[in-house]
């Protein structure tokens, strides 16, 4: 059965970091300004990550036979079904962007070290367990994408969205438990880890001081360069 840190998680891990990086090194030498092509491809990596999130779902409802889970119920979720949409629908860094964007690369890359789901079946390539992987995967890298094309601006100035668009899963997963009936959703009742902080609120207070701090520090040094 795979495990955190085990075989496949580390090959995996490594595996996909190895892509990121040729990826990304072969984005800056030939796209670097081409502005057109760059948003075709930001474009083309949303479209794999909305059919990864839907794989993702899809095999959860099915795996747990509920179709109510046929909606994410988690920030990771939620911010990949989201940024997807926002991404393929709307124009270059929207206000959607500044509030899903770097939920999703936090979470995403958390998830991609410490996969909890790893373990619920006998093989990695459970549907259920690599398209939680998958999803995951692209969309720290799509993030990452928009961050060094420029197609998503970090500004100090749209700090607020964070905090409003949070509000808004709040409001979102109370629906999914008040409305479609689900046990919890976006940790409101149980933490992210069993016997910590990271609930909803703990989880808010951590990163909502990190995202202002990371902010200052593009405004005052990333955008000067």
């Amino acid at each position: 059965m795979p495990k955190i840190f085990g075989i496949e998680h580390i090959i995996y891990f490594t595996i996909v970091v190895t892509i990121m990086i040729i990826s990304i090194i072969f984005i800056k030498k030939y796209l670097k300004d081409n502005a057109e092509k760059q948003s075709l491809l930001i474009k083309l990596i949303a479209f794999l990550l909305l059919i990864a999130i839907i794989y993702n779902r899809v095999s959860i409802a099915v795996g747990h036979q509920d179709y109510r889970t046929l909606l994410p119920d988690s920030f990771c979720g939620t911010s990949s079904l989201v940024l997807a949409l926002s991404t393929i629908y709307f124009k270059k860094n929207n206000d959607i962007l500044h509030c899903v964007a770097y939920l999703g690369l936090v979470g995403g890359t958390i998830t991609l070290i410490y996969p909890d789901f790893i373990g619920q079946a006998d093989s990695i390539f459970h549907s259920m367990t690599i398209s939680g992987l998958l999803h995951h995967t692209i969309m720290v890298f799509l993030v990452i994408v928009m961050l060094i094309t420029g197609y998503l601006q970090p500004s100090l100035k749209k700090w607020k969205i964070l905090p409003i668009g949070l509000s808004f899963y709040m409001i979102y997963g109370l629906i999914l438990i008040t409305v479609i009936g689900l046990d919890d959703a976006m940790y409101i009742f149980n933490p992210a880890l069993s016997g910590t902080i990271f609930n909803w609120f703990g989880l808010g207070l951590i990163f909502i001081p990190i995202h202002l701090l990371f902010l200052f520090v593009w405004d005052k040094i990333c955008k000067r360069q």
